[in-house]
């Protein structure tokens, strides 16, 4: 996390919190009205890599993984490449099981916040495995799935927004979901940050 983010979120506190996205704003209620939630409430130490059980933080080029988030108690995922020393960085974060037949019309949603991207090359993508193993990443079959990434503006720094509705109905047995993110530690303009918060499943009818 870049040193200046506290004189950003001072600004930021005077703006919205969440992104409008009046269609796709879901409120966050009790874990147990979910398929699947994920707050990352277990982070403890900030800036160190991600450890959860059942999950995988992999860095697939260069040594950056995902990091625990925690601002003024607030917690996150965050990915940032920022003074890694490596001209590549790719990193994935990956969800444990989840089942998906024990609910009708599943819908996945999350927080995104970006700070300091400028560039699509420097960008977070969302994959979802139905045959990926808990451990060879690169050897599962990973379907990219849309979503709504946030404004990459100055203004909207760390500023958490909607991902949208992602119908996941058509999904049975176990998936995965992913969070995958390129950067560049010797390049400025690919170091940026990217936060994901509040992953859920729910069901929509």
């Amino acid at each position: 996390m870049k040193n200046y983010k506290k004189i950003v979120l001072v600004f930021i506190a005077l703006l919205p919190f969440t992104g409008c996205s009046p269609e796709n704003d879901i409120k966050i209620a009790e874990p147990t009205d979910y398929t699947f939630f994920q707050e990352f409430l277990s982070n403890t130490v900030d800036g160190n890599d991600i450890n959860i059980e059942g999950w995988t933080n992999y860095a697939q080029t260069g040594t950056v993984k995902w990091k625990q988030g925690i601002y003024s108690g607030s917690k996150y995922a965050e990915f940032t490449s920022y003074q890694s020393g490596q001209a590549t960085n790719v990193a994935w974060l990956i969800s444990s099981a989840i089942n998906m037949d024990t609910r009708d019309h599943e819908t996945l949603a999350f927080d995104v916040a970006q700070a300091y991207v400028s560039s699509a090359a420097n960008s977070i993508e969302l994959f979802i495995s139905t045959d990926y193993n808990g451990t060879n990443v690169m050897s599962a079959n990973w379907q990219p799935i849309p979503f709504s990434t946030p404004p990459l503006v100055y203004e909207t720094r760390f500023k958490f927004f909607s991902s949208g509705l992602i119908d996941l109905s058509g999904y049975t047995g176990n998936i995965y979901i992913a969070f995958k993110c390129k950067g560049s530690g010797t390049n400025f303009s690919l170091d940026g940050t990217y936060e994901v918060d509040n992953i859920r499943i729910f069901d929509k009818k």
